[in-house]
This record gives structure tokens, sequence and C-alpha cells, in this order.
């Protein structure tokens, strides 16, 4: 894990605990991205320093490695704690300013504290979820007959807005989408590939992680 200093919008002084990892297509399809979030997620925790980075909540941020097909996976956490911005101040002085290969963690520092100001805080996690969703869906539908066959790709995201519907998922439901998924790995013993769909969000429990053994995406 680490840490990088920020001024929010505000003038505050803030640090941001950062663990990050990105697997490319081949790791991804042998492990399933829940094992990616749950290695990000672990070494925040072990390494934690102050409350907000320990009791971080299990969801990460995703986006697409910059070379080639795969994930980068980010567990974020912003804090004001007066160790954390003691023990940032002491790192920066040493390396001679912020990190440089952390201004991703810097700007979403910034875009959060905007967030939780506004009315659309909530809204903005929501879009979040659905984006870590979304991403896990785009794989599972690479080796699950069954995602292809029951959703459509983006689903998560492009049903959001129920005012302005997405041309071409008019008629998608995604409850029963995810009802027929359900049923469908239910029947084939394979409900880590359902609990998958949901792994890096705010509601997916850390016990919930793909263990070791048969049903596990390592398996196939």
């Amino acid at each position: 894990m680490l840490l990088t200093s920020v001024t929010l919008p505000d003038g505050t002084a803030a640090v941001v605990h950062t663990s990050s990892l990105g697997w490319g297509s081949t790791n991804i399809e042998r492990h399933g991205l829940p094992a990616l979030y749950k290695i990000v997620l672990d070494e925040l925790h072990a390494d934690a320093t102050c409350a907000a980075a320990q009791e971080h909540d299990g969801s990460v941020l995703v986006e697409p490695l910059p070379n080639g097909p795969g994930v980068q996976a980010y567990a974020l956490v912003l804090c004001t704690a007066p160790e954390c911005l003691a023990t940032a101040e002491s790192f920066e002085k040493e390396l001679g300013g912020p990190h440089p290969e952390l201004g991703y963690e810097r700007a979403w520092a910034r875009k959060r504290a905007w967030v939780d100001y506004g009315e659309d805080g909530d809204m903005a996690w929501e879009r979040a979820d659905a984006k870590v969703q979304d991403v896990n869906l785009h794989w599972l539908q690479q080796v699950d007959p069954d995602a292809a066959r029951i959703f459509r790709p983006g689903c998560f995201t492009k049903l959001l807005n129920t005012e302005h519907p997405v041309p071409g998922y008019e008629d998608f439901d995604l409850g029963k989408a995810l009802e027929q998924y359900a049923a469908a790995k239910h029947d084939e013993g394979r409900m880590d590939r359902y609990g998958a769909l949901f792994a890096g969000t705010a509601d997916y429990q850390s016990d919930a992680f793909l263990p070791a053994g048969a049903t596990t995406e390592a398996s196939r």
C-alpha cells in the first residue's frame, strides 16, 4: 500500500491510501476477478494505519489496462487522520514531492470530495459499482455461455438512467436476468459465478470471495 497527500477543493489536507494491481486476460480467465479484488483489498487492510482503511467496505475501482486486454483494480481510501498526514509528509519529504505515479489517486480524491458534498453523491457511487459489475460481466461472458446468453453487455450501467432508456435496452429486465442466472448457476453448482457479478462492490462481503476448491474459477 502507498500513501499520497492531496489538497481537497475546500483546502483540507488529506491522504489517499492506495493499493492497486493489474491483471491481463490470462490471469483473469485463470483466477477470476474476485481473486484480483481480494488481493488489493487484503493489501490495503494488512497495511492499514487508520480506521478508515481498516474498515473499508470492500468496494474497488476498475480501469482497463493501458496495454492490452485486462483490468487495473484499485482499493482507495481518503482520510484526514493526523498520523496518516504525518506519515505521508515524511514519505514525500524523502521522495522530494508527491509520488509521481499516483496522479490518478489524487484526482480521485478531489472528485470524491466534490461528490460527497453534492446532492448526487449516492448516484455517483451507484454508477461506480455498476461499472465494476459490467467489468465483471464482460469477463464472465468470455467463459460462461449462460452469462453471454442471459445478459446484455454493459447492462448494469446502461440501465441506471430509467428516464432515458438506452436504445436496444428498453425491454431488458435486469432483475429477471439476475434471477435466471442465479437459477442456472444454482443448478450447475456454480453459485460462485453468480456472486462474481457483485465482486468489488460495496454489497460484496469479504467472506464471499471465491474459496479454493473445485467450484472456483481457478478450477476451470
